[in-house]
């Protein structure tokens, strides 16, 4: 049996996309971290080198802009949904691989909280 199975779990549509536009942005601003982080990284490589890591540092930049204006459509998707429109969302929730991602969008929706962002393996892949 799947650990991080979910009981049969109903959310308002309008929360779930909030929900989800709260997640682009999270990923977003680790896009911003991992860009900062490649920037100190580019001045220690050889010149020769530097052109091809820019080329890196710009999708990362690109990847981050696509999920801000991602999130941002969603959550205007968001306001438009009659927050009584709802929807089973138990089964995609138990297709997310990523554990904490899994548990803190379940929280989020009405569901038990397993406490993987507590772990130490919280940004592992969970397998199952």
């Amino acid at each position: 049996m799947n650990v991080f199975a979910v009981s049969r779990l109903e959310a308002p549509v309008a929360t779930t996309l909030d929900v989800v536009a709260w997640e682009m942005e999270l990923a977003a601003a680790r896009c911003l971290m991992l860009d900062a982080m490649l920037g100190r990284v580019m001045g220690r490589l050889a010149d020769e080198d530097q052109a091809e890591f820019m080329e890196g540092m710009h999708i990362v930049d690109l990847l981050s802009q696509q999920l801000t204006g991602l999130s941002s459509f969603t959550r205007k998707m968001s306001e438009k949904v009659p927050i009584e429109v709802s929807a089973q969302v138990d089964e995609a929730l138990q297709g997310i691989t990523l554990g904490a991602l899994a548990d803190r969008m379940t929280a989020a929706l009405g569901g038990g909280e397993k406490g993987i962002n507590e772990r130490e393996s919280a940004g592992n892949v969970d397998l199952f």
